[in-house]
């Protein structure tokens, strides 16, 4: 139970200056442009390809906040505003870039007084609704994500039985690298729409890593999955409603080897807020929703599966293992 919030509070909670102001500075890339020392406004205006007198005031704003500091004849790079360079760990600038994906998603909130009254999304958001360009945005978003979780799902289970893994829904590949450098007895497939397909091609290439993968594009809906020991679900489940999510399950069900799992990778029930936030998400993205525990196996149950294990690192996704 939270404590009550007064109109001070809510009115703060309400304010749409904060996140446009950090997401204008993101998307013109104004941290990297101070990367290298402090700049003059004239020059940070026509690096940043903007208006002088209205970057000032975007900028009088920022310094105001603590993100950029004010010099005698411009501005530096602030302690807090490293985190909006663009090799900043976590990607954070990329997420926030309004050309974008992550702008993609912002301004799908933009509809969710409509959504809310149509019972459905206004504007489709997931990949295959997406032109190449954005579909490579967002590829991007979630391999920053990946790097970062695959050894941590390489260290959740032990995968010492299992010979070939299928990544369903894996993007460019990054996940999926991550698995095979960590665990080098591993082979595998990566499942995912055609535009995803020559990244992870030349992923697999890079790493040297191409006799121990393939990729099969197209609609999952629409593939025959091979058999394999290990189908990974990470973050797409959730992108999904009820019965197409059952039916991915249940593909997956009928090509598993004897002895093999498919996990489930997904945030936890954990906390409150940021659960029913990546809800709201989902609700105005797609016909996708965030899912406990309960009903990720309900939709386990009836694809023919039944929960085995749950792996829960210290920090990131838990891990739902079913058999």
């Amino acid at each position: 139970m939270t404590d009550p919030l007064g109109p001070a509070e809510l009115a703060a909670m309400a304010d749409l200056i904060p996140p446009m102001a950090l997401r204008a500075a993101a998307t013109l890339r104004l941290a990297d442009l101070l990367a290298a020392g402090p700049i003059e406004l004239s020059a940070l205006a026509d690096k940043a390809g903007a208006d002088e007198q209205a970057l000032s005031r975007l900028m009088r704003y920022l310094v105001a906040r603590g993100i950029f500091s004010g010099t005698a004849t411009g501005y530096e790079l602030g302690e807090s505003g490293k985190w909006l360079l663009d090799d900043a760990p976590g990607g954070l600038r990329r997420w926030l870039d309004l050309d974008g994906f992550g702008g993609h998603m912002d301004r799908a909130f933009f509809e969710l007084l409509g959504t809310v009254k149509a019972g459905g999304p206004v504007a489709a958001g997931n990949k295959t609704s997406l032109d190449p360009k954005a579909a490579g945005s967002y590829d991007e978003l979630m391999e920053i994500r990946a790097v970062q979780e695959a050894p941590l799902l390489a260290a959740a289970l032990d995968w010492s039985a299992y010979g070939h893994v299928v990544d369903v829904g894996g993007g460019t590949g990054a996940q999926l690298v991550g698995l095979l450098e960590a665990l080098p007895h591993l082979r595998g497939t990566l499942v995912d729409l055609p535009v995803s397909a020559p990244a992870a091609l030349e992923r697999f290439r890079a790493k040297q890593l191409t006799e121990r993968t393939d990729v099969l594009a197209g609609d999952l809906f629409e593939l025959e999955l091979p058999s394999a020991d290990v189908f990974v679900f990470r973050y797409l489940l959730h992108s999904f409603e009820d019965e197409a999510a059952t039916d991915a399950l249940r593909q997956a069900a009928r090509a598993l080897k004897p002895g093999g799992c498919v996990l489930v990778v997904e945030s936890a029930e954990t906390s409150p807020i940021a659960f029913a936030s990546m809800d709201l998400l989902m609700l105005v993205l797609g016909h996708g929703r965030e899912r406990t525990l309960a009903e990720y196996d309900e939709l386990a149950t009836a694809a023919g599966l039944t929960r085995s294990a749950i792996h829960q690192p210290a920090v990131g996704p838990r891990v739902l293992e079913y058999r």
